[in-house]
């Protein structure tokens, strides 16, 4: 017997206008009405033209036209004569009745398949053995469409419309796996002779999910709140390319925003809710609050259970004046009673990024700043005066030479003749280093994760234990390990009484081998070998050669700068120990009365190490500050500093986080009145205390870990005189950086909670909860320590209802409405009821002294978030197709940041309450299971949207056109606003010109005035955003791919910013393209060059043309973000190898992307406000294998 299994395949005509949310909104439709369709579309017409065809060819073209399935036994069909068909529009029966009468054969509908079976008598009996039986479910209903398979091949067959099935087997001695949607997956060993009666049982996890709060588990159907969940194994697939658990949940659940683009607030749900506080999301695991760095430090991917999202106000109140963010709660895995058999699981991954697109940064090559440098050569403005003398306004505080400016001035001073200087500027033209920057200092970037589980148990204990390890090498050669071990223990002592206890241990050591950056300011032509493999020095960005000679003749240190030689023997490292204990106990007192307690301790010890030897430049260069020639002519010069010995900074970070829980729950079920109660009332305490220790020493030796000794007090405090190299225009050099500080950070929380739900005749929820937090982050007034959070919420599930009985095509529709009050705490130190002071040591003056970093404010309050949600949930077509639409509201009050104070205070500004914010949106998800069987098709799809307003903003001072410019937050628009000025073009000039409030073209900001001059572009946040995965199987073979998308968002253009002055970096290519002479106005909208700054900049200001509306682009794009292969390898082989499966895993990410940009921009590797490029990568590969063990 066969099983063909099918489904339509949707195509969008591309328009010329590419409206991308239009072929969203496209797809959303057919997806739904296609699935719809395909269930009870019977009767639907075809248009065939067949000649001496078979069965097979008739089911696939039919298949092509409707998207109806066949299922029939090949052995059934093969045998029929070769047949003509010709349908004009006429109904799949009408071709069915015409094909099949006067056959042995027959066929049957069910929903969207079609089933061909051989008529009575006239099967002929096989030679080969067969098994037989009846698939039903626990009310005894026969289940069809049950895929039967003989374990460890792909040989299986799909039950009829009475649930029965037929299959041929090899032998006696085989097991079949029954799976079907909905029901737990089973496996049957088969007897000889006997027939097999299935009962499959409903899969409680599959039908009920449950919302894991933190602080209880609630049924799915008993929740009135707004949530995602994702499984862990969902994660655990894209960890492997990903590296970051986090960035692993992109796309997977509605509402959750993760940005990669510079400067931008990475984890955000449901939008921005605060302008100074935290922005992301509060990390839960295991029901304890959790930094988002140490849970990504301590918690390994594999050990992950699922994640569960909670977004509006019931589902997050609970978590009172830290959860206005929403909130990310991390269930990990426990131990499963195993029959004290130890299972062990084996899952590893190798990633490899490889190295940046160093052409994405639109740097000019060699010959084109060769070029652009004698084009704007200056010698009469420049002159060699004034580029070689020391402080003279012109080449700034130390005069430097480069090297493609001094064939041109020795060309002047007559040194060189004209065909010397273009030989020499031709040499420099013709090299470039980036094969040496590749070869000398980077690296491909690649990383790899190991992770070994261990689970077990029985009776009255289980276990569940990891050992995870994994390397990370970034392209400038910082190495990075990570060693974790986790141990979960579950102990259910009595009916009565159980205990957990969970304890987590984690190191990551970080070392970094290159001590070079590599920026823009390495000329192109700049070599760091020559052709004989010699290191060559790069003193030139330095000093101009003969200073730099003359300061070496005075001190007698070596001041040349030779990279590849620099710091040899230096290192940059780091070790962060992270330990956790996480203990619960539980005890039933009652009647659906239970105790519950919970305690967690965490400490974080970090080490920071940065060594710089005695031969590195920056050493040498500081010895040198702070020494005074000879007097004497035979005299030695004085230093100040050791003279022997590096320097050597050590930061130590001591962090503790304990948490105290006590609770009451309360569950039971009142058959007697349909009715089902839950309730929890509890107190929590939480503490977290941060020390933070450095030292710096000059003079250091790491083999005998001691330094010299000098006169630091009386560096910092009076400095030196007449030094051999100046630090700037004073005469006298001072010491900055200080040997020891010291910092101490505490903040601690009380909070008292309940919450309750009732559910009447399992259709009808009502839910409430609330909250009160108490901590010294508050003003010390009762009016803001007391204030609660609460929510209310209610779910009616309409599926149930009699008179939605007879829709037999829904499964599931529950309504949810819900209201709330959420909080957002103030940032430790920022603010709070007495004054903040910083510790503070001066040389000058004696003893201890204190900085007030922030005046008391007792009046401080939390954020406050109201949130209203409306939301339902769906299941159709036996749950196939399934989702969920939500709608909200979002207002926040009492926005925490600096708000202008009277002067006569002593105090500018101060943190303080100071505005209100709203967000409002929807969310949409929609899951489906197109196809099942041998061959399965299913589809995820999110898409959110999200508008976001500063209503109320107290500011310091009145904006102007060029201040709103770079203010992130302004009333009444969204946060993350762009504004820009109306481009008017190039004058005859080539200056930049904008249009003012009158029409009128300015080429001077201060020539504006008035704000309505100004254009607003949109936001830097993306109101659009989602993901569309879609996984197929066959066979053990999987597919999945996974496009994420990001609409509707601005950013600023990556342009060129040099207009004036010498080159002292490389520039942007654009620079070529500039004006150059009267007329070019109309070919280009790059400014000209003008090499005086003072008359640039009062005869022109180039950020009107930086800043202006033309240089907004859209940006809008589409990724795919993963594209996986996965192959399960068959039983035979995971027998041999004493496995119960074992699964290899291609993957690739970011293959590919569109833009709506027409720039060759990829927003993710860009400053969305700065118009600045930020280092892109191409897509990465990884190869990833999972074993589990028998």
């Amino acid at each position: 017997m066969k099983s063909n299994w099918k489904s339509a395949v949707f195509s969008v005509k591309k328009s010329k206008t590419f409206k991308i949310m239009r072929l969203l909104m496209i797809f959303c439709f057919f997806f739904v009405s296609g699935a719809m369709a395909n269930g009870y579309s019977q009767e639907q017409v075809v248009s065939l033209n067949l000649h001496q065809c078979d069965v097979n060819t008739l089911c696939q073209e039919i298949w092509k036209q409707t998207g109806l399935r066949f299922i029939y036994n090949e052995e059934h069909v093969k045998n029929l004569t070769a047949f003509d068909v010709k349908a004009d529009k006429k109904t799949v029966r009408e071709v069915l009745d015409q094909v099949f009468d006067n056959t042995s054969l027959r066929y049957f509908f069910e929903q969207d398949v079609i089933y061909i079976l051989a008529k009575s008598g006239q099967v002929k009996k096989q030679e080969t053995k067969q098994a037989s039986g009846t698939v039903k479910d626990k009310k005894g209903e026969p289940l069809p469409g049950v895929t039967v398979l003989i374990k460890g091949t792909h040989n299986g067959v799909v039950t009829d419309i009475d649930g029965n099935f037929m299959i041929k087997i090899p032998r006696d001695t085989v097991t079949f796996v029954f799976s079907f949607v909905g029901m737990k997956k089973q496996e049957v060993k088969y007897t000889p002779g006997k027939k097999l009666n299935i009962v499959m049982e409903e899969d409680v996890e599959q039908m009920e999910e449950v919302v894991v709060t933190g602080y209880q588990t609630l049924s799915k159907e008993r929740n009135a709140g707004s949530f995602g969940i994702v499984s862990g194994s969902e994660i655990k697939e894209r960890v492997g390319l990903t590296g970051s658990v986090l960035e692993s949940m992109e796309g997977l659940t509605s509402g959750l925003n993760i940005n990669y683009a510079d400067g931008q607030d990475k984890y955000l749900i449901r939008g921005l809710t605060s302008i100074s506080s935290n922005r992301s999301p509060l990390f839960v695991v295991d029901g304890v609050a959790m930094s988002s760095e140490n849970f990504e430090n301590m918690v390994n991917s594999n050990d992950i259970e699922s994640i569960t999202f909670l977004k509006d106000a019931t589902a997050a109140s609970i978590w009172g004046a830290r959860a206005a963010n929403g909130v990310v709660v991390i269930t990990t895995k426990k131990g499963k009673d195993t029959d004290r058999k130890i299972k062990i699981s084996y899952d590893g991954s190798f990633t490899y990024k490889g190295m940046p697109d160093f052409g994405y940064m639109q740097y000019m090559s060699s010959g084109t700043l060769i070029k652009s440098a004698t084009e704007i050569f200056d010698p009469e403005f420049y002159t060699w005066n004034a580029v070689t003398t020391t402080n003279n306004g012109i080449s700034g505080f130390l005069p430097i030479v480069y090297p493609h400016e001094l064939p041109m001035y020795k060309a002047v001073n007559k040194e060189y003749t004209e065909v010397e200087r273009d030989e020499e500027l031709a040499r420099l033209a013709s090299l470039n280093n980036r094969s040496q920057i590749e070869d000398l200092f980077m690296q491909p970037a690649f990383f790899t994760n190991h992770s070994l589980s261990f689970m077990g148990g029985s009776g009255i204990h289980r276990y569940y234990g990891s050992l995870g390890f994994g390397n990370d090498q970034t392209n400038d050669k910082v190495r990075t390990n990570k060693y974790m071990l986790n141990l979960k223990q579950d102990f259910n002592f009595t009916d009565w009484l159980k205990i957990d206890l969970t304890v987590n241990l984690a190191m990551t050591d970080k070392k970094d081998k290159s001590m070079y950056s590599v920026n823009n300011s390495i000329l192109p032509y700049m070599m760091f070998k020559d052709e004989n493999g010699d290191a060559l020095s790069h003193s030139v960005l330095n000093f101009y050669e003969p200073d730099r000679l003359n300061y070496e003749n005075l001190s007698g240190v070596s001041l040349d700068y030779i990279p590849l030689e620099d710091n040899r023997d230096g290192f940059n490292k780091s070790t962060l120990l992270n330990a956790r204990v996480n203990a619960g106990i539980e005890i039933k007192l009652w009647k659906g009365l239970s105790y519950s307690g919970r305690f967690q301790y965490q400490r974080s010890e970090g080490k920071a190490e940065q060594f710089n030897d005695q031969e590195s430049f920056s050493v040498r260069r500081e010895l040198v500050e702070f020494a005074q020639a000879a007097t004497t002519e035979n005299g030695v010069p004085t230093f100040y500093l050791p003279e022997t010995g590096g320097h050597y900074t050590n930061t130590s970070t001591y962090n503790t986080d304990w948490t105290v829980r006590n609770q009451l729950m309360y569950d039971r079920n009142f058959e007697e009145s349909a009715s089902h109660v839950t309730g929890l009332a509890g107190m929590e305490v939480r503490g977290t205390l941060t020390n933070s220790h450095g030292t710096f020493s000059r003079g250091y030796d790491p083999q005998t870990m001691t330094y010299n000794s000098y006169d630091e007090g009386e560096l910092i405090k009076n400095g030196i005189k007449n030094p051999i190299l100046k630090q700037g225009t004073s005469a006298v050099n001072k010491l900055t950086k200080k040997h020891f500080t010291d910092s101490e950070t505490e903040y601690r929380f009380v909070s008292f909670y309940a919450n309750g739900a009732y559910t009447y005749n399992s259709k009808y929820t009502l839910n409430a909860s609330i909250r009160v937090d108490q901590s010294n982050l508050f003003g010390s007034d009762p009016s803001v320590q007391y204030k609660p959070v609460w929510s209310v919420g209610g779910a009616w599930t309409l599926g149930q209802e009699n008179f939605m009985q007879h829709i037999g095509w829904l499964d599931r529709l529950v309504l949810r409405f819900s209201y709330g009050l959420g909080g957002n705490s103030p940032d430790p130190g920022l603010g709070g009821p007495y004054d903040v002071l910083v510790v503070t040591r001066d040389a000058v003056y004696p003893g201890k002294g204190y900085n007030v970093v922030t005046p008391a404010n007792d009046k401080l309050t939390w954020e406050k978030t109201r949130t209203i949600n409306v939301g339902v949930d769906f299941s159709v077509l036996q749950g196939r197709l399934n989702g969920s639409l939500d709608a909200y509201f979002k207002k926040t009050t009492d926005l925490l940041g600096n708000v202008p104070l009277n002067p006569v205070t002593g105090w500018v500004n101060a943190l303080a309450n100071l505005g209100t914010m709203t967000n409002k949106g929807f969310e949409f998800s929609l899951n489906s299971q197109n196809m099942s069987g041998v061959f399965n098709w299913s589809t995820n799809f999110t898409l959110t949207y999200n508008k976001n307003t500063i209503e109320k903003l107290s500011v310091a001072n009145a904006l102007s056109p060029s201040s709103i410019i770079y203010e992130n937050y302004v009333e009444g628009y969204a946060a993350g606003s762009l504004f820009a000025y109306r481009w008017a073009g190039l004058d005859n000039m080539g200056d930049p010109q904008v249009y003012d409030e009158n029409g009128e073209k300015v080429k001077l900001t201060q020539d504006l005035t008035d704000l309505k001059c100004m254009r607003y572009m949109g936001t830097m946040q993306a109101p659009w955003y989602g993901g569309l995965t879609n996984t197929f199987s066959y066979k053990g073979i999987e597919l999945s791919c996974m496009f994420v998308y990001n609409l509707g968002h601005k950013m600023r253009n990556d342009v060129n910013q040099f207009y004036t002055g010498r080159i002292t970096s490389n520039l942007h290519k654009d620079f070529d393209k500039r004006w150059r002479q009267p007329g070019d106005e109309n070919i280009t909208d790059i400014p000209s060059y003008e090499a005086n700054s003072k008359t640039s900049t009062t005869r022109r200001d180039i950020s009107l043309y930086r800043f202006s509306d033309q240089q907004v682009l859209d940006a809008s794009y589409i990724k795919l973000r993963n594209l996986s292969l996965a192959y399960a390898l068959p039983s035979g082989i995971c027998d041999r190898l004493s496995a119960e499966n074992i699964k290899i895993r291609f993957q690739v990410s970011n293959l590919f992307y569109w833009a709506a940009n027409h720039q060759g921009i990829d927003p993710e590797a860009m400053n969305l406000r700065n118009g600045v490029r930020a280092t892109q990568f191409g897509p990465s590969w990884s190869i990833g294998l999972t074993v589990n063990f028998k």
